[in-house]
């Protein structure tokens, strides 16, 4: 008798077992499968998202140089720490140099802001010379790169368009 009622017990656990293996297959696994393909989906939107159109390839002969004429004659912030004569005055440093603009050719909105640049050259030059005057003759050129990264954010937003790719700084002298 004991072993008929050990093989009962055998055989409803192996009844439930498989009823739980059915739940498993029919309701969880499908489940699963759609939050995989959900996941998937959103992850490759981040993916496109986190590619900066921007910052993609152009080749070097797509790329026009546009050299604002105007040599600029920026005056740095006051370090703070110099002091001339009689002790009174600061000495004031400026930073001299030449700006170039590169544009990507293939752009869709090159065509109808090219010739723009030049007309701008008044807003463009203030925007080098605002950025520059935020940094002492200690640090500037530390900061050069920064710089040169707000200057083309301010640009894009000037023209808005990202048509302009870089932003040069020639022939820098600081004084």
């Amino acid at each position: 008798m004991k072993k008929n009622i050990l093989t009962i017990i055998i055989m409803a656990i192996t009844l439930i077992n498989t009823v739980l293996l059915a739940i498993l297959i029919f309701v969880i696994v499908p489940s699963s499968n759609r939050t995989n393909q959900l996941v998937a989906k959103v992850a490759s939107i981040v993916n496109l998202e986190l590619e900066n159109p921007e910052e993609a390839e152009v080749s070097v002969s797509d790329i026009v140089t546009q050299k604002i004429d105007e040599k600029l004659t920026i005056k740095l912030k006051n370090s703070g720490g110099q002091q001339i004569n009689n002790g009174n005055e600061e000495q004031p440093h400026y930073a001299i140099l030449y700006v170039s603009l590169a544009m990507n050719s293939k752009n869709k909105d090159y065509e109808t802001l090219k010739d723009k640049i030049v007309e701008n050259e008044g807003p463009i030059t203030e925007i080098v010379n605002e950025e520059f005057a935020k940094y002492t003759i200690d640090n500037v050129q530390d900061n050069k790169e920064t710089i040169r990264k707000k200057v083309l954010e301010r640009i894009h937003d000037l023209f808005q368009s990202d048509f302009i790719i870089n932003v040069s700084f020639g022939n820098i002298v600081y004084n």
